[in-house]
């Protein structure tokens, strides 16, 4: 049975993941964490849910969040997108024309890298989007900023200083909801799998087993390779597709074992809104 109904995620009060939990699952209690190992180790512990961040269209997978789930043994049970309004924030005296110093989270920071290289801002990398927000409340530094979400503005203690500064206004994160039990509640069909592929070390292996997809005309959603820790120069595969036949993904599965050396669902979900 699912704790409570409460679902951890990585940050605090005010983060995007926290905003996209209330529109969501408002009738849950959300635990905040500093890491995603804490975060997965909470879900393994706890038996509630998580929701962690895997993907930006900006800036691309979460390489740290996708490998400790895999590494965590936890199921996927459901994707949502979010839209990501970086906001450029600042305490509720300071000036833009002051500011010489931004925080925030790494992937904040890396998705608003041009407006930070054009400002010339030196930056430091914090654990959280709000977070950071908070930090400079703490600090009461009004010569350093942070990046966080566009709801702040509603929040006097603060200033925001610049608006729409990501590189690229399509800017869209994607979570994924995990755990050991699924909600008794999801009604939707399920319809889309994530999954790791490791190829066999053979000519041809990886195409062989991609023509399994294209015989079966399964849909892929995500196709990346990432080296595999502790094994030098061999590579998984994170293989993200459409499909709702049970029967397709019995004859998938029986296929690719006989060209790979390994092939872990990681879930079975259903796939978000666009």
């Amino acid at each position: 049975m699912i704790n409570n109904f409460k679902i951890a995620y990585q940050g605090s009060e005010g983060s995007y993941s926290e905003e996209l939990l209330k529109k969501e699952f408002s009738k849950y209690s959300f635990i905040a964490c500093e890491s995603f190992t804490e975060l997965l180790n909470k879900v393994s512990s706890e038996s509630c849910l998580g929701l962690l961040p895997v993907e930006n269209s900006i800036a691309g997978t979460v390489n740290e969040a996708y490998e400790e789930l895999i590494n965590s043994g936890l199921e996927i049970f459901g994707e949502f997108i979010k839209k990501i309004d970086h906001t450029l924030i600042g305490l509720s005296n300071s000036e833009f024309e002051e500011i010489t110093h931004v925080i925030s989270h790494p992937q904040a920071l890396q998705q608003c890298s041009k407006f930070l290289q054009d400002s010339k801002l030196r930056i430091t990398p914090v654990f959280d989007t709000a977070g950071s927000v908070f930090e400079i409340l703490e600090t009461k530094d009004i010569n350093t900023a942070a990046i966080a979400g566009e709801h702040f503005k509603n929040d006097e203690r603060f200033k925001i200083l610049k608006e729409n500064i990501s590189n690229h206004k399509e800017n869209f994160t994607r979570f994924l909801l995990i755990g050991n039990e699924k909600l008794e509640s999801n009604k939707k069909e399920n319809n889309k799998y994530s999954s790791v592929l490791i190829s066999d070390d053979k000519p041809g292996s990886l195409l062989k087993a991609l023509n399994i997809f294209s015989d079966l005309n399964i849909n892929l959603t995500k196709l990346e390779s990432r080296p595999i820790l502790g094994r030098p120069w061999e590579y998984k595969f994170y293989i993200d597709y459409e499909l709702q036949n049970v029967k397709t993904q019995t004859d998938l599965i029986d296929g690719i074992k006989k060209v790979s050396k390994e092939f872990i669902i990681l879930g079975h979900y259903p796939k978000a809104n666009p």
